[in-house]
């Protein structure tokens, strides 16, 4: 199977999806498949297997218009359009992507179309996002219209839109962790960043933004503080100052900064407790939580919204859920993991478990790869 995959950035570039496109990319390569990367990157970094090309150049929403004659050049069996609205143009708006797709389309009838969305759209929450929808939706629809498959990296967004897009198989392709596993004991790495072995490290990992819950994190902070338990809080991305700014005075806590993804790893190791409430709930597109299963972490997360079921049904398995609503539930539960270390020991091992069975990027591969053999045997959507 010849599979391309499309995206504007690429590793070095510092882009969650770019990062998850260049890990699948490897991924399919390593299962068989002929994978080739279209690019407005300027110089990538190499993926083993993979041919990277930079079809177009930025800004992408002019540029993606190049895609016509690169692709059709040498048409692959399946394109797959990695989609997150704003990585395409400036306030979530690209009218060219949707007739490049369309162009290519006509003059390729014989390749497969994937759209794997990261989002949605915008939610009404301001007037400015109000603005932003009215040409999100449309444009994730046309996008959507188009493709013989529909992925998206929730459960829940499955079931909301499937009815959107009847002409395609809509299905869940999960993200996995975009950070490299070491392989670093607990030991091991607390003994290279010089902390004491008897410390309780909780570890907050990833961007601090909207769609974390800071006002949880500082709850489950002074629950631990007020309890008079031994910890230290550590900090692994690129807000370690807005995240201080919201805890308490007097914690212990160490800002590692943005990290390459080998140290990262090593910091993960070294933590017990992962903190990661989320606005709308554990999903398995927050990359940040999928690296704490992976690296064996008792996580601690909101069940919300937009939580998969998959998640749900490990809660006390392999990661513990509190409601998003209820940050007295979150600071409760922090503090009860952090008294009992046989079931952060517990949910830890289950988590590495869970991740190699569900998340891990071979298992990932073969799930695309299986779609996509899947809907090749179904009828090719047509485009006038």
């Amino acid at each position: 199977m010849r599979i391309g995959l499309l995206f504007p950035a690429l590793p070095p570039a510092l882009d969650g999806i770019g990062d998850h496109t260049a890990h699948l990319a490897a991924a399919l390569a390593a299962e068989g498949a002929s994978v080739r990367v279209w690019t407005a990157q300027p110089e990538a970094t190499s993926i083993p297997g993979v041919e990277v090309v930079r079809a177009f150049r930025y800004p992408p929403r002019r540029g993606v218009r190049a895609l016509v004659a690169a692709v059709s050049a040498d048409p692959p069996d399946w394109l797959v359009v990695q989609f997150n609205q704003f990585s395409y143009g400036r306030w979530g708006l690209n009218p060219f992507l949707p007739i490049a797709l369309h162009l290519l389309r006509r003059r390729c009838p014989s390749m497969r179309l994937a759209v794997m969305f990261h989002e949605d759209f915008v939610p009404p929450s301001s007037w400015k996002n109000r603005v932003f929808r009215l040409w999100q939706i449309p444009q994730f629809r046309a996008l959507g219209r188009m493709a013989d498959v529909v992925a998206f990296s929730i459960q829940p967004w499955v079931a909301r839109y499937r009815s959107w897009f009847p002409q395609a198989q809509v299905v869940h392709w999960p993200v996995g962790s975009n950070i490299p596993d070491v392989g670093c004991a607990r030991e091991e790495a607390r003994q290279r960043l010089g902390l004491d072995p008897e410390t309780l490290v909780v570890g907050v990992f990833g961007t601090i933004g909207s769609g974390r819950l800071t006002d949880y994190i500082r709850a489950a902070i002074e629950q631990l503080d007020n309890a008079g338990v031994c910890f230290a809080v550590w900090y692994v991305g690129p807000h370690g100052e807005r995240l201080r700014a919201q805890l308490p005075p007097g914690v212990s806590f160490r800002d590692a900064g943005a990290l390459p993804g080998e140290a990262v790893s090593v910091h993960l190791s070294a933590m017990d407790l992962l903190l990661a409430p989320f606005v709308d709930g554990a999903s398995t597109r927050r990359g940040s939580m999928i690296a704490g299963l992976q690296h064996g972490l008792a996580v601690l997360s909101t069940d919300g919204p937009l939580t998969d079921s998959m998640l749900r049904a490990e809660h006390g398995r392999s990661l513990w859920l509190t409601p998003v609503g209820d940050r007295e539930a979150f600071a409760g539960a922090a503090l009860e993991l952090a008294r009992r270390s046989a079931l952060q020991e517990m949910l830890g091992q289950n988590a590495r478990r869970f991740y190699a069975a569900q998340l891990d990027w071979p298992v990932l591969a073969r799930r695309v790869m299986q779609t996509l053999e899947e809907a090749a045997s179904n009828v090719v959507v047509q485009v006038s």
